[in-house]
């Protein structure tokens, strides 16, 4: 393959838009990218403007011309990734009254399967009661919802998104028969709740902009235009989604945005379901409920009291006043809770310390304590309750970067756990040619920034390194098992998760102290992070990834310290970071104004996310070869953002790296669906890293 012609790669056009706004001039050449007609386009991505198609559709060909030569590794990935997973398979039966429900995998099969068999009988006599693949057939894209029976499991409500749009459509199906119901249900978020007598479901509703803001009732059999609003949120910044107690007796209508809530309830079991609030939003306050139905109360998880890193409190199930609530788990500052369940005779709390996952089980007759933990230095930890309230175990799930997945049974009242099940590796992996780190670097202000390592114990120092990073949110990113992963370090790669400010790694503060005013604290975090690894002799050249969030914080890292890095893959890259903000057209900018500002209604927010918007702040410097993705349909990061970030980029750098954008014209947010598709992305993903790392043969010389 002929060198690449810096010349040739697509130069989108000018066109200079102004605007003033906090008495700021805003200039923007490429604002024409972004099509009008959004709302439109999630719904049918043929309408896109043809100009805009025109160039979106020159910049797929120019990447996929000049990166043909990967295809070969590509495939060879591909196969690897297959060869560690195991085709076929089967998840964990799980009892539901009568029934014990599954999921089953085949060979070549994009999809599961799913299976059920009745409670007195065996898995050897288990039948599909929905199949996701058969049920894709019609569609270019699909992506499966969710699956929910209802509660005398005669009938089955499912979810699918076919366009990448996120508006889900629900379908229902009669399991006795298989033939599906004349109800259809559209522009939901996916999921359903049942209710208690079968004769229809709730549901929540997606505006125009993709905001779920309405609570619907469908009644079976009837159109979706008579279904009952029963409740709308007036307020843009907040999201409406919904549950029920594991004891079904309530279901929860939860609405938030990143830094308050507010809960309401619906008695189930009483012939007046009206809609009860448990306490009024107040701003800076979050809490989430379960349901104790042997004590009648709610036990709630909030942040109430400066209870930054989570509490317990419990009340009365008839007296929901804030002024009822008592500690039941007091807060200690530092052991940040994730999640809680209730079950009959227990209560679960899953706990971060020190950036270690653990589990708490407290006996509710006594609330005596028992702590589930493991020894490895960094792991990944979680637990399913079930769906039986009545049960006395649990499933724990355990993995590091270097151990496969572990299913445990664990008896809560004998405090005996039991591997069920282990993540099968079918091409063969030895977890003891790897080594696992969990080291610290200092950031600008003395912060220690843990950075979770894993290698081959026969790599060498000043390895390519891959360093991932997100750090927004408050979304912590795991050190668990991935054996995609293995194509990079089995080649020679250092593997690196940066745990920076703005994640949930080391409690509520690390979270704060990663948003709003506090945001710059991310990407020198992780500039810290890549000059530690380089500085400890671990690696000389450093790739960094990350993706939505994530990849604002690679735009960010690339314009303050460009020379840190040697390439870049921004998947779906939130980079139009102010432009985007200041749009409350868009279905997420309202909630988002609790994480990064409100630059509308603040100059001062205006200014700081002015200050480090990676499309913004693009100078006229060098830049690391950069490969870009996005989702034509894609309602979280629009499409045009990676575009016009790339247009921008190239008419701005001073260097010969290369840049591409590939648009999944048929996808959203998530990429290709379908476990075999996401397997292609992943291995297209790789092979232009280890092209970029000289880890495999290049084609021509730069």
């Amino acid at each position: 393959m002929p060198p690449i012609n810096k010349n040739y790669p697509p130069r989108a056009r000018k066109k200079l838009v102004k605007r003033k706004v906090h008495n700021k001039d805003l200039s923007d050449h490429f604002d024409w990218i972004r099509d009008n007609n959004w709302q439109e386009v999630l719904h049918s991505p043929n309408i896109l403007k043809k100009n805009i198609r025109k160039y979106i559709d020159e910049e797929n060909n120019w990447t996929n011309k000049n990166l043909s030569f990967l295809i070969p590794i590509e495939k060879k990935i591909f196969k690897e990734i297959k060869s560690k997973i195991k085709e076929e398979d089967f998840s964990i039966p799980q009892k539901d009254c009568n029934w014990f429900y599954y999921s089953e995998t085949k060979k070549n099969k994009e999809y599961s399967i799913l299976k059920r068999y009745k409670s007195n009988s065996s898995r050897k006599k288990s039948f599909v009661y929905h199949d996701w693949n058969k049920e894709s057939k019609p569609y270019k894209y699909f992506k499966p919802g969710g699956a929910f029976n209802s509660n005398n499991h005669n009938l089955l409500a499912w979810s699918f998104d076919n366009k990448g749009s996120e508006f889900y459509e629900v379908k229902i199906k009669d399991l006795n028969n298989k033939k599906h119901l004349k109800d259809n249900i559209k522009n939901t978020d996916g999921r359903i709740v049942w209710s208690l007598n079968n004769d229809g479901f709730y549901y929540i509703k997606m505006d125009k902009n993709h905001r779920p803001s309405s609570l619907y009732f469908h009644l079976l059999g009837t159109h979706q235009d008579k279904d009952t609003e029963i409740y709308n949120e007036k307020d843009s910044g907040y999201f409406l989604n919904i549950s029920e107690t594991l004891s079904k007796k309530y279901l929860v209508l939860n609405i938030h945005n990143h830094e308050t809530s507010e809960v309401r309830i619906i008695n189930q079991e009483e012939k007046n379901k009206k809609l009860e609030l448990i306490a009024k939003r107040k701003k800076g306050i979050e809490y989430s409920i379960e349901h104790d139905r042997e004590n009648s109360r709610l036990l709630i998880l909030t942040n109430k009291d400066d209870a930054i890193d989570f509490k317990l409190m419990e009340t009365n199930e008839n007296e929901l006043s804030k002024k009822n609530w008592i500690d039941f788990l007091p807060h200690r500052e530092g052991t940040l809770i994730t999640n809680f369940s209730c079950l009959a005779q227990y209560i679960i709390v899953q706990e971060l310390e020190n950036g270690l996952p653990r589990i708490v089980v407290i006996n509710k007759k006594n609330n005596k304590k028992n702590i589930i933990k493991f020894d490895e230095e960094i792991y990944d930890l979680d637990f399913n309750e079930g769906c039986e309230y009545q049960s006395n175990k649990i499933k724990i799930y355990y993995s590091s970067m270097a151990t496969p997945l572990l299913i445990y049974n664990y008896k809560l009242k004998e405090q005996k756990k039991r591997i069920i099940k282990k993540q099968q590796i079918p091409s063969g992996h030895n977890e003891k040619n790897y080594n696992l780190k969990r080291i610290y670097a200092i950031s600008h202000d003395g912060e220690k920034i843990p950075i979770s390592i894993i290698k081959r114990k026969d790599t060498p120092k000043n390895a390519p390194t891959l360093l991932y990073g997100y750090g927004s949110y408050g979304i912590s990113i795991s050190p668990s098992f991935s054996v995609s992963r293995l194509s990079l370090i089995d080649r020679g790669m250092v593997y690196a998760i940066a745990h920076i400010r703005g994640g949930m790694e080391k409690g509520k503060k690390w979270y704060e102290n990663g948003k709003k005013k506090n945001k710059l604290n991310s990407f020198r975090d992780f500039i810290a992070c890549a000059e530690f690894l380089k500085k400890e002799n671990i690696s000389k050249n450093i790739t960094i990834h990350g993706g939505s969030a994530g990849g604002l914080l690679i735009g960010a890292s690339l314009n303050i310290s460009p020379d840190t890095f040697h390439c870049a893959v921004a998947e779906v890259p939130f980079v139009d970071v102010l432009n985007t903000i200041l749009d409350d057209t868009l279905p997420l900018t309202p909630p988002e104004w609790e994480e990064w500002g409100n630059p509308i209604k603040s100059k001062s927010d205006f200014n700081y996310i002015r200050s480090y918007s990676p499309y913004d702040n693009i100078k006229e410097q060098n830049y690391p070869t950069i490969l870009a993705t996005s989702g034509l349909t894609d309602p979280r990061v629009t499409y045009w953002e990676a575009t016009k970030w790339i247009a921008k980029l190239r008419s701005k750098k001073t260097d010969d790296n290369p840049l591409f954008l590939k648009t999944y014209t048929e996808a959203g947010h998530g990429g290709m669906a379908g476990r075999y598709n996401q397997i292609k992305e992943t291995a297209f993903i790789y092979a232009f890293i280890l092209w970029r790392n000289n880890l495999i043969k290049r084609p021509f010389s730069r």
